[in-house]
């Protein structure tokens, strides 16, 4: 913009330096509140400042190339799991019964819904085979422009977002969260929810550090599922209304109404042998069965809708989309300590907490006001 050429090993090392900085920042700051006494590490950061109405926190994963010896057993290639969690306010709400019972039509759309189902990477059954093909179909023309839909009733208005970021563990990533969010006071909000798919690590960071928070399993994720199950050894035709019936269940809050009846398809198509593929329908009706048993308490969406309290993971999904467009590319690699430092800046970025003019308002008071130049030989 100001027509200046800047060498981009003079952009590294700035990401190093001041990345640098910043984690040795966030490292601190986790550390002294590692400290605290227990009680206090749930409770109010600041007594002086309000509260959140309503506060979320959504912990996912996503992927990043990094040069060097693979660390973690069985790994062949340079990409590797970078964490990341959305921290949100919202208004608070309350409402007398369930906002919105219908299940959105966009989910009832067998075209929209095998897209979303992809895009997690589920396997799909082979009834949908026409509506994979539908999917794949090239846009011919642009759709007319339709009028803005209005947004979905009880759907929370949300306020302030930070983002956290890290090749950490699940271990140390979680104290990282947790400090995150007692800097924001979230322990002390009316009403508090985490939000995330079915792996085991997030629920395992909810156990240790955000157990007061009602866990809320994503939606979309639970949708995946249903679609497999419903259309597993059957035809489009005959699966369809299964889908439709399954999924108004699970929106409702009501999905162990429908665990019985994936319980007997199971048992009529009998146990998957160990070689049977993932899209064999013995193997996509147990999944399904298993994932929503397991997760059948984090399922009582009509109650998080009532409550005010958001039951996707969207805003986390679409921050690590925005860290990917700087972090993630065929051609883009990076070292360990190169890779730590571009997530924490990323994340600063995106954060709406104002977290980075603090750190370059006191990176300028602690200057000494005068430029270190160097010798010439």
């Amino acid at each position: 913009m100001s027509d200046l050429g800047v060498d981009p090993k003079v952009i590294e090392r700035l990401v190093h330096r001041i990345g640098r900085e910043r984690i040795d920042d966030r490292n601190a700051a986790v550390a002294a509140h590692q400290k605290l006494p227990l009680m206090r590490r749930d409770d109010v950061a600041d007594h002086e400042r309000p509260c959140p109405a309503v506060a979320m926190v959504s912990v996912d994963g996503g992927r990043l190339q990094v040069r060097g010896t693979p660390t973690e057993p069985g790994q062949q290639t340079h990409w590797r799991e970078s964490k990341t969690a959305v921290l949100e306010t919202y208004l608070g709400q309350d409402n007398d019964a369930d906002p919105d019972p219908d299940v959105p039509r966009c989910f009832h759309d067998l075209k929209r819904a095998v897209k979303i189902a992809r895009g997690l990477g589920h396997p799909l059954a082979k009834g949908l085979e026409s509506a994979a093909r539908a999917a794949d179909e090239p846009v011919k023309k642009p759709a007319p422009k339709r009028p803005a839909r209005k947004p979905r009733p009880g759907r929370p208005r949300r306020l302030v977002r930070s983002v956290v970021a890290s090749r950490a563990s699940s271990e140390a990533f979680g104290p990282m969260v947790h400090q995150a969010a007692w800097e924001r006071n979230f322990f002390g909000a009316r009403r508090r929810a985490f939000l995330g798919d079915g792996l085991p690590a997030n629920w395992t960071i909810h156990r240790q550090h955000f157990s007061t928070f009602r866990p809320v399993l994503d939606f979309v994720h639970a949708l995946s599922y249903i679609l497999a199950a419903a259309f597993a050894g059957r035809p489009q035709a005959e699966g369809e209304p299964i889908y439709r019936r399954w999924l108004q269940a699970a929106w409702s809050g009501q999905v162990t109404a429908i665990l019985p009846e994936l319980e007997a398809r199971s048992e009529e198509l009998g146990t998957p042998p160990p070689e049977a593929s993932e899209s064999d329908p013995r193997q996509l009706v147990l999944e399904a069965l298993r994932y929503l048993r397991n997760n059948a308490e984090r399922m009582r969406y009509d109650e998080y809708r009532r409550d005010g309290l958001p039951i996707m993971t969207s805003a986390v999904e679409s921050a690590i989309k925005m860290i990917n467009r700087r972090v993630k590319g065929t051609e883009k690699f990076w070292s360990e300590p190169g890779a730590e430092a571009i997530l924490q800046l990323r994340a600063d970025s995106l954060s709406e907490t104002e977290v980075l003019r603090r750190f370059w308002s006191a990176r300028e008071a602690q200057a000494g006001g005068f430029r270190p130049y160097r010798r010439t030989a």
